[in-house]
């Protein structure tokens, strides 16, 4: 079959190999009637050199995202198979150590997997989806049906509420798309933690699954410590402190809806540490303390992300500044801060400067433990630096 072509115009040499092509980097596009948005074309560079195949959409701003650069592989079911297949395989190898796969991990990463809009979480016997470019949405039988052979789930629900679906022109939807429903709440077992997850209502696809490795390296400062826990969610951070022998944790989440199950998942496994969960705005409470001249031993701070946009990076700098700083005024002689950013558009030398710059505010010393990022089920594609956002900070603070 003959497809239909974009023409692109000289692109810089960072964009050459990246997966987007923005509608601003595209010349000339097919005549009205070829092709229809979410159509498969290929793309020609300004020398008229075939570059590869992939989604066009010229509702999007992402106008253009790469499939293949193999101008003859053929787009089809098949294609499908076996990239969920190589998904799989790339998992499976990553955990090669274990004696068997995680109960929750991410099997597909969008861009970094080869699948640009599409993302697949495990929960135990269920996965969690979402389709977030129009392109995906006439292969849905194809890789629903692969996810549950390559997962053998009972169900697949999927989750593509995010206004990502508004910026491709897609109406944002949830619900159960194959199998059986999943319950309320799904419970998994992770290295001795029970943990609970609300993969229908919950944050992102029921757990930030990208920091799982991360709560567990944090913990390994927690023993003998108070620990306060800010954005604390469903408290993930705070259990695996207590199970490293925290003495004593505090979570502060604002929304009483995820302290609930908080609370559940800590009467799940059956701790005896001391446990105080605050529904409150993590700002405003962190200030109250302050003015108290409160102190702890160790802060955790894993705050949603503060700029999704270029043009509010000033403004998220002053908030991560802001709470930072903060809590290194709160901490005890030899304490440890734990900070993390998932703002892609704020780079690691910036976070670095940032806290540098809260440390110096706060007038104290810091000394940099570990340095963390994303778990090898959230790869990293260097030729979309998109698909690598998390920081992780493990500080000791004098």
């Amino acid at each position: 079959m003959t497809l239909a072509t974009i023409s692109l115009k000289p692109q810089r040499p960072d964009r050459l190999r990246h997966p987007w092509v923005y509608d601003n980097e595209i010349a000339t596009i097919p005549d009205e009637g070829q092709f229809e948005n979410g159509d498969i074309v290929q793309a020609r560079d300004s020398q008229g050199r075939i570059q590869g195949l992939g989604f066009l959409n010229m509702n999007s701003r992402i106008a253009f995202r790469y499939l293949t650069r193999n101008p003859s592989v053929g787009i089809d079911q098949a294609f499908w198979q076996n990239r969920i297949r190589q998904s799989m395989d790339y998992r499976k190898a990553r955990y090669a150590a274990r004696s068997e796969m995680p109960q929750a991990y991410r099997l597909i990463h969008g861009e970094a997997d080869g699948m640009p809009g599409l993302t697949a979480d495990v929960y135990g016997k269920f996965v969690v989806v979402q389709f977030l470019a129009l392109g995906l949405e006439r292969w849905r039988p194809a890789i629903l049906d692969t996810l549950a052979e390559v997962t053998q789930a009972e169900g697949i629900f999927e989750r593509s509420d995010s206004t990502v679906r508004d910026l491709e022109g897609l109406p944002q939807q949830s619900g159960r798309v194959w199998g059986t429903s999943p319950p309320a709440v799904i419970e998994l077992e992770d290295d001795g933690a029970i943990i609970l997850a609300d993969i229908i209502n919950g944050a992102k696809t029921g757990l930030f699954l990208d920091q799982l490795e991360n709560q567990k390296a944090a913990a390994l400062e927690a023993k003998d410590r108070e620990v306060l826990n800010c954005f604390a969610y469903t408290g993930l951070f705070g259990l695996r402190c207590a199970i490293q022998g925290a003495k004593k944790v505090t979570d502060v989440e604002i929304s009483a809806t995820f302290n609930q199950m908080n609370k559940e998942q800590w009467e799940r496994n059956n701790l005896s540490t001391k446990h105080e969960v605050v529904t409150e705005n993590v700002f405003d409470y962190l200030r109250e303390l302050d003015s108290k001249n409160y102190k702890t031993d160790m802060v955790i701070l894993d705050p949603p992300a503060f700029t999704k946009k270029r043009s509010s990076r000033e403004g998220a700098i002053r908030g991560y500044n802001e709470i930072n700083r903060m809590a290194l005024r709160l901490l005890s002689k030899n304490g440890v801060l734990v900070t993390c950013s998932c703002s892609h558009h704020l780079s690691l030398d910036e976070f670095l400067d940032v806290i540098y710059g809260a440390s110096i505010d706060a007038r104290r010393e810091i000394k940099l433990i570990q340095q963390r990022f994303q778990p090898p089920d959230h790869p990293i594609s260097l030729d979309a630096p998109e698909s690598g956002y998390l920081k992780c900070l493990i500080l000791a603070v004098t």
